[in-house]
């Protein structure tokens, strides 16, 4: 198997050949020799004996999915831990160590990291055709260099709430783009000066990448043999202008997302609009439950003639290096998250808004919303989802490029710098820390 020389990580004293990106992708050599080695492994199992499959996973009810197909399936065992805490750090401690389970829930944005470092292996051979059932941004977030490393298992399209009240009360028509987003916070705020159109949290990643991904950015890519870092792209950029501006002329609070101060000015009517994932409504509505009925969802704004939205980021389910038997793990991991008898559950009883085309097409999806006047608010997140570019690449250090953007955000609302300033550092920051690993950068 042929992979290009990208990553050799002189800490660990070791060198692995990846060709890496999302849309360009990633290929790690020893992870496909060990999953072929693995496969045989396998194969050499008794016959007639039973398989187990060790799964963790934090998604509600999967307990009762998990029962489900062990009924269905007498000659595989899928035994189940629930992740808490820590367990995050405990499964790559326990892979590193060759006693990791054989499937974990991970975030879509930790994925990149875990085939750098062999701790997953491809499962292309057993799930390729479920490929047309996924939205196409979702199979993308966990494919490398056409090697599939997991199946998505929920995604977080954005949209946008806003309150009926006070648009109404103040003359305000419903923004659908972001030119008319910034009028109606200056008309807003003018006339109530207490009144603002939205919360900017500094310390909220989420809502940024969501719009960078509206407007076709990435943080990742690859050029050759090297990566790319596009934290400071033109998209990102001309988020920053927007979001500048509503700072500069005071037409945000810049309270810290799930605070007390932060509820609390939602639940005053401070705040005109949240824009956010699908999930977050659940959210609001167990923390301003007063508000009940002031709520609708309109699609995010948009740049004048498009119609993409953002996502925030989803998981997926992914085979670990050493399953003893990488095909019945991915035989699984197809099943919990793409069949058709699983998809209500997912939604109803998981909260997951499903990353699926039968998933989306559910009537557990469109169920009226009290907390929204009766509105079906789950349309707009459906017509999100199929509105989302699969423009958006995970890098391998994720983490560090969130710690550092959101550091520098921080001093943008304490009126220390620029977004556009706070992005070149977090830029600098991240390059910086992908050469540390030994990765090839390119400028």
């Amino acid at each position: 198997m042929d992979a290009t020389q990208l990553f050799s990580n002189g800490r660990r004293g070791r060198t692995a050949l990846v060709a890496a990106g999302l849309a360009a992708s990633l290929a790690l050599v020893t992870a496909c020799s060990s999953g072929s080695d693995e496969a045989a492994a396998g194969d050499d199992a008794p016959a007639g004996g039973t398989t187990t499959v060790d799964f963790w996973g934090w998604v509600p009810g999967l307990e009762e999915l998990v029962a489900q197909y062990n009924e269905a399936n007498p000659d595989v065992e899928v035994t189940f831990h629930r992740m808490t805490g820590d367990d995050g750090q405990k499964v790559e401690a326990a892979v590193d160590a060759g006693a990791g389970p054989d499937l974990v829930q991970l975030s879509s944005h930790d994925l990149p990291d875990y085939v750098i470092q062999g701790r997953v292996q491809p499962i292309t051979e057993f799930v390729a055709d479920d490929e047309a059932n996924y939205t196409e941004a979702s199979w993308t977030s966990v494919t490398f260099d056409g090697e599939v490393y997991g199946v998505p298992q929920g995604i977080g399209p954005s949209g946008m709430m806003y309150r009926t009240d006070l648009l109404e009360q103040h003359g305000i028509a419903v923004p659908t783009t972001w030119d008319e987003y910034l009028e109606a916070a200056r008309a807003l705020h003018a006339a109530d000066p207490e009144l603002y159109i939205a919360n900017l949290s500094p310390g909220e990643i989420g809502q940024w990448v969501q719009e960078v991904q509206q407007a076709e950015g990435s943080w990742f890519g690859i050029e050759g043999d090297s990566w790319t870092v596009g934290i400071n792209d033109e998209a990102s950029l001309r988020v920053a202008e927007r979001w500048q501006t509503l700072l500069d002329e005071g037409l945000v609070t810049t309270e810290l997302m799930w605070t007390p101060e932060y509820w609390s000015r939602v639940n005053a009517g401070d705040i005109a609009t949240i824009s956010y994932a699908a999930w977050f409504p659940v959210a609001l509505m167990e923390n301003a439950a007063d508000t009940s009925g002031l709520w609708r969802v309109a699609p995010l704004p948009t740049e004048p003639g498009s119609t993409n939205q953002g996502d925030s980021g989803g998981a997926a389910v992914v085979v670990l290096k050493g399953a003893d038997d990488p095909g019945a793990a991915a035989e699984f991991a197809s099943w919990l998250n793409g069949s058709d008898e699983t998809q209500d559950a997912l939604i109803t009883e998981g909260g997951l808004f499903p990353s699926t085309l039968n998933g989306l097409a559910s009537p557990a999806l469109l169920e009226e919303q009290e907390f929204f006047g009766g509105q079906v608010i789950n349309e707009v997140f459906i017509e999100s989802a199929e509105n989302t570019p699969a423009t958006w690449s995970e890098g391998p250090n994720w983490g560090t490029a969130q710690t550092a953007v959101l550091d520098e955000f921080a001093k943008v609302v304490a009126g220390q710098q620029t977004f556009a300033q706070a992005l070149d550092n977090a830029h600098d920051a991240t390059v910086a820390d992908l050469e540390s690993r030994g990765l090839s950068v390119a400028e």
